[in-house]
């Protein structure tokens, strides 16, 4: 007669068997907070090349901005989600209260974009503490980067000359970015430094008052 398979878990008590369940959930739920939050934009075009950062996480920080201030500002327009016309409107009305602190930022984050802020909060040489917020460290490698390789002659040698004058803020030039919101859209390094400076940063301190 074929003796049935045996379960490993008859061997022992009721107790025990509660306990290795609880165990292996625990270590389930900490090997998915290890890996962070769930990618969700890796299928889109990657615009923005500097490598001093993880450059799938960048990326993912990018798109989830753009569809974060996207859905925000067209609830009330018949622009088609993915369209230039869509985002156009989203980063035209954007830009200016980005920049200057004064957007809806606990309105417009999504979920995701929280999240992802949360991962970025942990690479410290990112931050510095300036008038008890953290800001962005513009000497971050990433920063020098992405500020060298903005296309634009005149916004790059502004966004250059402030830096090295320590007198940079993304408010000083939230007018500057509204006056060329094109060539923020069009420009992939101005759109990520938009999303850092003008979203993540200014998001980061309010978070930080809850």
């Amino acid at each position: 007669m074929m003796k049935n398979k045996r379960n490993i878990f008859n061997d022992y008590p009721t107790m025990n068997k509660a306990f290795f369940a609880v165990l292996l959930s625990l270590i389930l739920s900490l090997n998915a907070c290890q890996r962070g939050p769930e990618y969700r934009f890796q299928d889109e075009p990657k615009v923005v090349s500097c490598s001093e950062m993880s450059e799938d996480f960048m990326h993912e920080l990018l798109y989830s901005f753009r569809e974060d201030v996207g859905a925000f500002y067209n609830q009330y327009t018949d622009y088609i989600k993915g369209s230039r016309s869509y985002y156009f409107e989203a980063y035209g009305q954007y830009v200016y209260f980005g920049f200057s602190g004064t957007a809806r930022f606990d309105d417009i984050a999504s979920d995701h974009s929280r999240a992802l802020l949360q991962e970025l909060r942990k690479e410290k040489d990112f931050w510095i503490i300036k008038n008890k917020q953290e800001r962005l460290n513009y000497n971050h490698p990433y920063l020098i980067c992405l500020i060298d390789g903005i296309a634009d002659d005149d916004l790059r040698l502004a966004l250059q000359n402030l830096r090295q004058a320590k007198s940079l803020t993304p408010e000083l030039i939230a007018e500057t970015m509204r006056i060329n919101v094109q060539k923020v859209i069009s420009d992939p390094n101005l759109s990520m430094y938009l999303a850092l400076d003008g979203f993540y940063q200014p998001l980061i301190n309010r978070s930080a008052k809850k």
